[in-house]
């Protein structure tokens, strides 16, 4: 792959990976992140967060660092509160944090399973079949709700 494309890449996919990472950091897990991480599944992530969970993990920090990019979604109701109603940013804004914001199958398995995820020591968990459709559907609320914020 170029370097212009892991770039794009990069930029598409880091901020919500880093939203999983500084949660992590903040209860005290090492996390790291990878872009275009090698992948033996099904599909190919563009971006993979991952970190060591100990046993001791509570399953509430488990479910809060796989639903940080949500986080995205405060963004955007800070940025509806300090631009005037007219800014071409709040059009702009809107793409990238509901991007950023949306959560993947694997963030809704970890947090639907935080004892498995436990477990294991990682932040990998068996995908059932159920989180793709559930993130789809939760993609389009995330995006209504962005775009509800900076359009009004």
């Amino acid at each position: 792959m170029s370097r212009i494309a892991r770039f794009a890449v990069a930029v598409a996919v880091l901020p919500h990976e880093a939203a999983h990472a500084a949660a992590a950091r903040l209860f005290g897990l090492d996390a790291e992140v990878e872009v275009l991480p090698a992948w033996e599944g099904a599909g190919r992530p563009l971006g993979r967060f991952d970190a060591e969970v100990p046993e001791s993990t509570p399953p509430t920090v488990v479910r809060v660092v796989a639903l940080a990019p949500l986080a995205y979604v405060g963004i955007a109701a800070i940025l509806d509160a300090a631009l005037p109603a007219g800014s071409d940013l709040r059009l702009l804004a809107i793409a990238p944090l509901a991007y950023w914001a949306a959560l993947s199958n694997g963030d809704l398995a970890v947090a639907a399973d935080p004892e498995a995820v436990r477990e294991r020591g990682r932040f990998l968990v068996t995908d059932e079949g159920w989180s793709g459709p559930t993130a789809d559907a939760l993609t389009v609320l995330t995006t209504g709700a962005v775009a509800g914020l900076l359009l009004s």
